[in-house]
């Protein structure tokens, strides 16, 4: 049974989740604290993802000219948001991957024979269910989905805090994983550019419209 406390947890859950709104202009001189900032950051670390593979890894831009660099390349960012982070979704991870190999082994801590066996079931899920494994495309899309559910995370951990954001996903993708890659961001084998989000503080002249949503009745349907 639920707690007075969890319940007003959750009230407080909801009502962070009505009052954020994807912020268009940031106020210049607005700031996202270092601790709040990295409240938000282990949220997306801290998500869940398909078999724990975590296939995500997230960019704090601090340099000046690489953001003004990257603004010219995502048209959906904003300017003098305090914080943007690029976040890149894995290529490639399938169960003979290193990638596959280092979770099992290094991060969740299997034996060599269980690890074998978690990665033959792995295999067999990307095959015969996803079908994910028939082109790199479809293997990148997928790990890309991954992605959104640390994306969300952050989201929601900076409603909670008070910190107004952006998730972009308006940019030029060839341009963007071009860019980085010649500023040494990442290998373009091992990663590419998923999602973006930014995080600041509203412009005072930018005021959230009234949260339109589809009324709960049409979006949730009991099936019995």
């Amino acid at each position: 049974m639920n707690t007075a406390v969890e319940r007003q947890n959750g009230a407080t859950l909801i009502d962070a989740l009505e009052r954020r709104f994807t912020c268009k202009r940031y106020d210049p001189n607005g700031h996202v604290s270092d601790e709040d900032f990295s409240t938000i950051l282990e949220a997306g670390r801290l998500s869940p993802s398909s078999f724990g593979f975590e296939p995500w890894k997230f960019l704090v831009i601090e340099s000046d000219e690489l953001l003004g660099k990257i603004l010219d390349c995502c048209w959906g960012a904003k300017k003098n948001a305090d914080r943007t982070v690029v976040i890149l979704a894995r290529r490639g991870v399938d169960a003979q991957s290193p990638w596959a190999h280092q979770i099992s082994g290094h991060v969740h801590g299997l034996s060599p024979e269980d690890e074998r066996a978690r990665l033959a079931t792995f295999e067999e899920f990307q095959r015969s269910d996803l079908h994910v494994l028939e082109s790199d495309r479809a293997l990148f899309d997928w790990a890309g989905k991954q992605t959104y559910i640390a994306l969300a995370n952050m989201l929601t951990a900076a409603a909670l805090l008070g910190v107004d954001a952006t998730p972009v996903e308006g940019y030029d993708a060839d341009a963007l994983n071009e860019l980085l890659v010649k500023e040494g961001a990442f290998d373009p084998g091992e990663w590419g550019v998923s999602v973006l989000a930014q995080f600041g503080v509203h412009d005072p002249s930018h005021r959230a419209h009234p949260k339109l949503r589809r009324p709960i009745e049409e979006v949730v349907e009991h099936v019995r």
